[in-house]
């Protein structure tokens, strides 16, 4: 039975990243040239004193989360429900391996998302374990736990993940992270057009289990301030044939007045050989934008979008959406910083939902209020 990555093996993807590796690196020697005319060299001017060392390490770390209201909600365990939540505690620990080679340790821990009981307590877990080495000017090998290349780009230009994730991460179309390597880079002198191959275990940040794996590629064009773009496919391997992909397309803006986007995204899952299911297109069509109004005081952002209907989307967190019925999501807010590092973003999240599949229950429509606040270290 076939495991293959679209159109070969598991295995062929590895062999790409590995080629791509291969054709890349190369070596770099400087040769000393004799003195002119063949005499001694002559002395060499006194070094300057040399400057005080950049500290070698680093420890970060950030906190958002809410105080939530749900006036409405298609799961009947939220309606109605409000309090206060820790979506997201990161502490970040990064440290220099000399001039090419640096490393990354990140814990993550948040509340409980399900609003189920018994109730938990936060408890942290490994989000990034990894090293990069920048082998040649600014290309770089990443090796272990790290960011996934489908919506890393996006969710840097969209720049509100406190508010919500981007549309790949949110309707679980793939995961934040794989334990994989990647090769980057650019492909012009300007840095403008870059390149990622990403070749991982498709396990998320969990163990690996299986022989069954994921390629994941990306080309996209940067200019700040000015117009970015960038084109992604994914290919991922399931048992029994299952196998997934996604093909996803963003343009954006970003300018000292505000940034703008607009993405596409198509995902099609097969379904296991062994059985009669059909095969399942989930699309997506996302638009949003944010004006500075007092530049890095006060910020205005809306964003829409618009999806079929999604198997996965009544697994979120904190915001469990119904699966039979295409819909439409829509995000309002401001956000105040305080000082830089911290925020409050008083903001609206609404969902509204097309005809369900044939014999299921019309849903009720999401309405969730939000005081998200956030800061960093």
């Amino acid at each position: 039975m076939s495991d293959c990555l679209c159109p070969g093996r598991s295995t062929y993807a590895g062999l790409i990243v590995a080629a791509l590796m291969t054709l890349t690196i190369t070596s770099l020697s400087a040769q000393e040239k004799p003195a002119p005319g063949g005499g001694a060299t002559p002395p060499a001017a006194k070094p300057a004193p040399a400057a005080p060392a950049a500290p070698s390490f680093k420890i970060s770390g950030l906190i958002f989360g809410d105080y939530y209201y749900f006036a409405g909600s298609n799961a009947t365990s939220f309606d109605g429900q409000h309090g206060f939540w820790f979506r997201r505690i990161y502490l970040t620990y990064d440290q220099t391996l000399g001039s090419k080679f640096s490393t990354r340790f990140r814990l993550e821990a948040n509340s409980n998302g399900k609003m189920t009981a018994p109730a938990t307590s936060i408890a942290p877990f490994v989000k990034d374990a990894s090293l990069k080495w920048v082998y040649s000017g600014q290309h770089q090998v990443t090796v272990g736990i790290q960011p996934t290349t489908t919506f890393d780009f996006v969710e840097a230009v969209w720049g509100l993940r406190h508010v919500e994730k981007t549309p790949v991460d949110l309707y679980r179309i793939d995961s934040a992270r794989d334990f994989g390597v990647s090769v980057a880079g650019p492909i012009t002198a300007d840095n403008t057009l870059q390149y990622t191959a990403q070749f991982g275990n498709d396990s998320s940040i969990n163990s690996e289990i299986d022989r069954y794996k994921s390629f994941r590629a990306a080309l996209r064009y940067v200019t700040n301030p000015g117009l970015v773009a960038e084109g992604v496919f994914a290919c991922q391997s399931r048992a029994l044939a299952a196998t997934r992909t996604i093909a996803q397309v963003f343009v954006g803006y970003q300018g000292p007045q505000g940034r703008a986007g607009v993405q596409y995204v198509h995902n099609s899952r097969q379904p296991a050989s062994n059985t009669t299911n059909a095969t399942v297109n989930v699309s997506v069509v996302s638009a949003f934008g944010m004006w500075f109004a007092r530049p890095n005081k006060l910020t205005v952002f809306g964003r829409v979008d618009h999806s079929s209907a999604n198997p996965d989307v009544n697994g979120i967190d904190y915001l469990p959406l119904y699966q039979k019925a295409p819909f439409t999501l829509g995000i309002a807010g401001v956000e105040y910083s305080i000082i830089p590092s911290v925020r409050v973003s008083p903001n609206v999240e609404f969902v509204r939902y097309g005809t369900p599949a044939a014999g299921a229950a019309a849903p009720k429509n999401d309405t969730v209020m939000r005081l998200t606040f956030y800061w960093s270290w």
